[in-house]
């Protein structure tokens, strides 16, 4: 049974020690190009991720990989704050991209599972993988039925049987959205997970280490969007 391919141009640290530095760079297609005068990366595409108010006055652009542990990390750490006292509030919309790390088949197969979903649901798969992240790649890691354990994830989220399984990850729609996400990150030149933009700017690495720090930058973002 195949999974989507990618071919890689890093590698990522998966010791604990190292879960607050960011994870090495993502996958590229051959058909992802690189432009190297960078992207508006406050600009919402048509195969983005997107929650919140799309007229949010703040936008949060995030670039992560579900097998990254520094993305696991802020996942649990700082997000759901940012979602419960940001988007959920009207305050900011999150456009979030996805930026495959290794082991890369494995990870984009996660990410097509996910397209399989619409709104909410891509969110909650999401969070599956997140949770399940180091025993799928311990899986990965001893040549174990990874395949069984991203059935599972899919069939927990309406994504039943061998048939819809392989259908999300040969879907031409997913490997182009994601190949998408992958140029769209080569264009604001990322080249570590997670990686995030506020309102057009790259932020710091630093502000991602507590929830404290990153709020007080989404703050600042929505005074000086707001006047208020």
């Amino acid at each position: 049974m195949s999974m989507l391919r990618f071919t890689r141009r890093g590698t990522v640290m998966a010791a604990a020690a190292l879960a607050l530095a960011a994870c090495g760079s993502g996958s590229e297609s051959s058909e992802s190009g690189t432009n190297s005068g960078g992207t508006d990366s406050n600009r919402v595409v048509l195969q983005d991720i997107v929650f919140g108010d799309p007229d949010a006055p703040v936008t949060l652009v995030e670039y992560a990989s579900w097998t990254c542990p520094a993305c696991l990390v802020f996942h649990t750490r700082v997000m759901p704050t940012v979602k419960a006292d940001y988007v959920d509030t009207g305050k900011l919309k999150l456009v979030f991209r996805e930026f495959p790390t290794a082991p890369a088949n494995v990870t984009v197969a996660g990410f097509a599972l996910a397209r399989c979903t619409e709104g909410q649901a891509y969110y909650d798969l999401l969070d599956e993988l997140f949770m399940r992240q180091d025993a799928i790649l311990t899986l990965a890691r001893q040549g174990g039925p990874v395949v069984e354990a991203l059935k599972q994830v899919a069939s927990n989220h309406g994504i039943d049987g061998d048939e819809a399984f392989q259908a999300c990850l040969d879907s031409q729609e997913n490997r182009d959205a994601i190949r998408a996400s992958i140029a769209a990150a080569d264009g604001d030149n990322v080249t570590g997970t997670p990686t995030f933009f506020l309102n057009g700017e790259r932020m710091e690495d630093s502000a991602r280490i507590s929830v404290a720090s990153f709020t007080g930058e989404l703050d600042a973002a929505y005074a000086a969007s707001t006047g208020e």
